[in-house]
Parts: C-alpha cells; sequence; structure tokens
C-alpha cells in the first residue's frame, strides 16, 4: 500500500503546530468529540467577496490549520470543531466558539486547511 502522505511531512505538521499553534480545536468528527489538539487560525477580512446587485460584499475568512494525522476522518459540511483562544503563553483565555465544517483540503503534505463557517 503506498502512503499518501511522504514520511517527510508526516511529523512535521505536529512541529508547526506547537511553534505557530495559536488556538486550541476540539474536533467532531463523524458524531464523536475529540480531545483538542493545537492549531493554527487565521482570518482576514475580505471586500468584494461576492457581488450582489453591482455592490461589493464584506465577509471575514476563517483558515484553521491543523496537522493532518490529528483529523482523519474529518468531512466538510458534516463535521464541527470549538475553537478554544490561547494567549501568548498558550494558555486559553476563556474565549471559544463553535463552528461548522465548511470545506477543508489535505494535499499529502504536513497540514490540512480548514475553512470555517460563522464568525469570531
Amino acid at each position: 500500500m503506498i502512503n499518501a502522505r511522504p514520511a517527510l511531512f508526516a511529523h512535521m505538521g505536529a512541529a508547526f503546530d506547537d511553534a505557530f499553534g495559536n488556538v486550541d480545536a476540539a474536533f467532531t468528527i463523524d458524531g464523536v468529540q475529540r480531545p483538542a489538539v493545537r492549531a493554527i487560525l487565521r482570518k482576514w477580512r475580505e471586500i468584494d467577496l461576492v457581488d450582489d446587485l453591482g455592490q461589493g460584499v464584506e465577509g471575514t475568512t476563517h483558515l484553521l490549520s491543523v496537522a493532518a494525522g490529528k483529523v482523519s476522518g474529518l468531512e466538510s459540511q458534516r463535521d464541527s470543531v470549538i475553537i478554544h483562544e490561547l494567549d501568548r503563553n498558550g494558555v486559553r483565555t476563556g474565549v471559544n466558539a463553535a463552528f461548522e465544517i465548511r470545506d477543508h483540503s489535505d494535499d499529502g503534505r504536513a497540514m490540512a486547511r480548514i475553512h470555517l463557517s460563522g464568525d469570531i
């Protein structure tokens, strides 16, 4: 059997999470709540996200990156995640929010990229 993830990338995800992780993410995958894992949350404001009757619509995009091995079995439009904000010392601040998984991709490298539905 061919492994879709080269050995070079298999262990890099956890190192990225440890170095750059700014949230804890507790996934519910196929109805089963999993223990929280460290993840990297990025969010940015987009102008002209879509066109609505000639008017540009603004929106915020939320992208969560997590070591791909930590979210095996994840499916878009079925699963969800609770994001716990961390302070600069890696301690939870008490701020959290729940989101649906809008879309995700895994290109066989270290990290899975997960687009969230909702606003933080």
